[in-house]
């Protein structure tokens, strides 16, 4: 068995499925994952993949080109996707992909196919969710503040979530900082991901901020409440507790995280 170990970012894998297709190595004696799920076996030989941007940036325009568009959104979604066998995926993907050409989209009962498209789609649904779910705290002094918003993902979902706000506070310097992989996404003149310091970030965050808008916003939430029809369960569902570290409105509003799981339990049994 050939292994072959590459950084987990998409241009990583897209430069470990590169060189695996270029090796021409059969199906059976192949298996590619990144860095952080290395777990050593014997008889195999390890391959460590350098990121070549040049060969990442081929394997994107043939996707582009001998498959689909589409094709590539899904790849790309995948590559960010924290399961294990992704890098696998979306090779044996690729291959009935340049086979088949955009067919492949359509191809449902090809396992490979089923297989992106589910990482694909639990990359985009938190994506989604957490659009909707980011809160920004202004740091910082008059003239020299920062939006800084901080997130806890199960996937890596900073690139998408940074182009997102990005068109949309265009003019604004932000970070938005995944505390799982201390990673940060940095926007102000130039746009750029980078490794963060944790213990900076917290002092960052418990710093001199502006509270008033997060304050208006907690009234805000308070005041549009129905007493008679609170449903911590329902709540839950449409606003799971993970998501909920760095959300404004659950700080101060007494949401009650006993009483929620007491009403859980209650409701299952």
């Amino acid at each position: 068995m050939i292994t072959y170990l590459c950084e987990d970012t998409p241009e990583g894998i897209f430069t470990a499925i590169y060189d695996a297709w270029a090796a021409k190595i059969p199906d059976d004696r192949l298996h590619l994952m990144t860095e952080q799920e290395m777990n050593f076996s014997l008889f195999t030989e390890y391959r460590q993949v350098e990121t070549d941007q040049e060969k990442a940036v081929k394997v994107a325009r043939s996707i582009r080109q001998k498959i689909a568009n589409e094709a590539y959104v899904q790849v790309y979604y995948a590559s960010l996707s924290d399961e294990e066998d992704k890098v696998d995926a979306i090779y044996h993907f690729l291959k009935q992909g340049f086979r088949y050409g955009a067919r492949v989209l359509d191809m449902h009962g090809l396992v490979q196919v089923c297989r992106v498209y589910e990482l694909y789609r639990a990359v985009s649904n938190e994506n989604q969710k957490y659009r909707g779910f980011v809160r920004f705290a202004e740091i910082g002094r008059q003239g020299q503040k920062l939006l800084l918003a901080r997130i806890r993902p199960k996937n890596q979902l900073l690139p998408l979530l940074g182009q997102h706000f990005a068109d949309r506070f265009g003019q604004e310097n932000f970070a938005i900082i995944d505390d799982e992989r201390a990673m940060g996404y940095f926007h102000g003149k130039t746009a750029f991901l980078s490794k963060v310091d944790m213990a900076q970030i917290d002092r960052l965050w418990q710093g001199q901020r502006d509270t008033a808008y997060e304050e208006l916003f907690q009234t805000f939430f308070r005041s549009i409440a129905i007493k008679e029809r609170e449903n911590y369960v329902c709540q839950r569902t449409m606003c799971p507790i993970r998501y909920r570290d760095y959300m404004v409105e659950f700080n101060k509003t007494g949401t009650d995280h006993e009483k929620l799981h007491k009403i859980q339990e209650e409701h299952r049994a």
